[in-house]
């Protein structure tokens, strides 16, 4: 994780989904900004004004404690929403004749959030939540055929088995014993890329258990992270070895050219943990911290799945940058065929307006990126791609802009893409969970091969923030999605108010 500290404010934060643009891309001190969150030094802390239960409601954490070297923030959470799903999809034997589908969705949480830290050499978080739900028609749909929230995890049905009942948890310890070297143990998410996608990791799927660490000397920064994740969840249970696992080693190399131009080097390896008889299938070159050093097959034979790629970030004004990823899959067929390229642009207070933001950003992955010939070393965690959501075979572009007035909040996305699904069971290079062994073309493979689908999505949000500590806020919301192929034409529509806190993000852009 990458790691900023100052002795005279000793208050450590995370970045989150709200003060990531300020944070990385407003504060020239930070060096190395690609690998997220990052800690970072609260200068705008500071204690609330008034009685007790306003300071507590409107201004503070429900539990603040600043001592000398001790700070510590603590809140229960509560995040209910309600809102109105309609979807519109086509008879079986004609598209051009619809029905309607329609539901009252809702969202019902109980949480607790802890962070702090002790001195400015610990920082430590933790986080439950309790969830009961009904989603959208689209996200319905995900979630019933992948066994899986996006990005939270398992579940069980509730009620009339319209609704969801599903947990949710994370932790995180941060030991920086020096400003070179930084130690992070954690089961959450991580981030590398200064967009809104990333192509080489991104906080997609669920949490999982991981072990970081950085060194940072000057210009240059380098990391590497050993994670454990779930190959597949509709695999049967074990009740005493749980589900079948799989690691992988990441690692990046950061180095700031200038000030206004930085390199990142990536590499990722996924390997089994076991084989299919629960047998233990690890090589001992896991535990290798060296990039491009490690070997090239489990113990029983398995090829790993090796990515490797590169993330740049150039500043052309103060707050204005460009970016962009590559990803190269060298398993199977080789990077010449499977790759993924991104390329960006977002800007924070433009045209001179504070809290003005926005990003507009292009992504590409050819068929078959990310995917190998087993679960047990595909690029994905728990029935979720660890890079796009929308796997490969895609063209993608989207637009998002922001803007924060006084407590007032509005975000607006647009996205627009393109994809090849699959037809009669014919793998043509969308789905990363299907065997490269089932390919239909490689060599000659084009963007949108197979049933060539087309994706809008619209999202708006209006919020009222009461207290900007916690981002408890009152928010309205609408989103429109329309997906249509020659085949099909799915159209959904949802609304929803609610009071929300917490700076959780939900990926429900898919």
């Amino acid at each position: 994780m990458n790691v900023y500290a100052v002795a005279q404010t000793p208050v450590l934060r995370a970045t989150n989904i709200y003060n990531e643009q300020q944070i990385v891309y407003n504060n020239d001190s930070i060096k190395h900004t690609v690998w997220k969150p990052i800690i970072y030094s609260d200068t705008a802390d500071k204690r609330g004004e008034g009685t007790w239960f306003h300071r507590k409601f409107f201004q503070e954490h429900l539990l603040q404690l600043r001592e000398s070297n001790f700070n510590l923030d603590a809140d229960i959470i509560v995040d209910e929403d309600i809102g109105y799903s309609k979807r519109s999809i086509p008879t079986i034997s004609d598209i051009s004749r619809r029905k309607e589908q329609s539901h009252i969705s809702m969202m019902n949480t109980r949480g607790f959030e802890i962070s702090g830290n002790l001195t400015d050499k610990f920082y430590f978080e933790s986080a439950f939540y309790e969830n009961q739900g009904r989603f959208g028609g689209y996200v319905d749909s995900f979630i019933r055929a992948n066994y899986v929230i996006p990005g939270l995890g398992g579940y069980k049905n509730v009620g009339d088995g319209k609704g969801f009942d599903f947990s949710s948890s994370n932790a995180r310890l941060v030991y920086m014993p020096s400003k070179h070297f930084a130690f992070d143990l954690g089961y959450g998410k991580n981030f590398i890329g200064d967009g809104y996608r990333s192509l080489l990791l991104s906080d997609w799927s669920y949490n999982y258990p991981y072990l970081k660490t950085s060194v940072t000397y000057g210009k240059f920064q380098y990391n590497v992270m050993w994670s454990q994740y779930i190959p597949d969840r509709t695999r049967t249970y074990n009740n005493h070895q749980g589900y079948f696992r799989k690691w992988a080693q990441t690692f990046l190399v950061d180095y700031q050219v200038t000030n206004h131009f930085s390199v990142s080097v990536f590499e990722t390896v996924m390997w089994p943990d076991q084989d299919s008889s629960r047998n233990r299938d690890i090589s001992a070159s896991l535990i290798s911290p060296i990039i491009f050093v490690h070997g090239s097959k489990s113990p029983s034979g398995v090829h790993n799945n090796s990515i490797t790629g590169f993330n740049l970030k150039y500043r052309i004004l103060n707050h204005t940058h460009l970016y962009g990823q590559l990803a190269l899959d060298n398993t199977g067929s080789g990077w010449k065929n499977r790759y993924a390229a991104q390329l960006g642009i977002r800007s924070g207070n433009m045209f001179n307006v504070n809290n003005l933001n926005a990003i507009i950003e292009a992504n590409i992955a050819r068929p078959y990126t990310y995917a190998t010939n087993t679960l047990f070393t595909n690029y994905a965690h728990d029935n979720q791609a660890l890079a796009h959501p929308l796997g490969a075979n895609f063209k993608e572009g989207l637009v998002i802009a922001e803007y924060k007035y006084n407590a007032w909040y509005f975000r607006a996305e647009g996205i627009i893409a393109r994809y090849g699904i699959d037809t009669d069971s014919t793998n043509y290079g969308h789905d990363i969970f299907k065997p490269i062994s089932t390919h239909t073309v490689t060599d000659d493979a084009s963007i949108g091969q197979g049933l060539s689908t087309k994706l809008f999505y619209a999202d708006f949000k209006l919020a009222y923030i009461l207290n900007p500590a916690t981002n408890m806020r009152i928010e309205t919301g609408v989103t429109f999605r329309n997906e249509k192929n020659r085949h099909d034409f799915y159209k959904d529509r949802i609304v929803y108010i609610g009071i929300r806190m917490s700076f959780r993000r939900f990926g429900y852009d898919f």
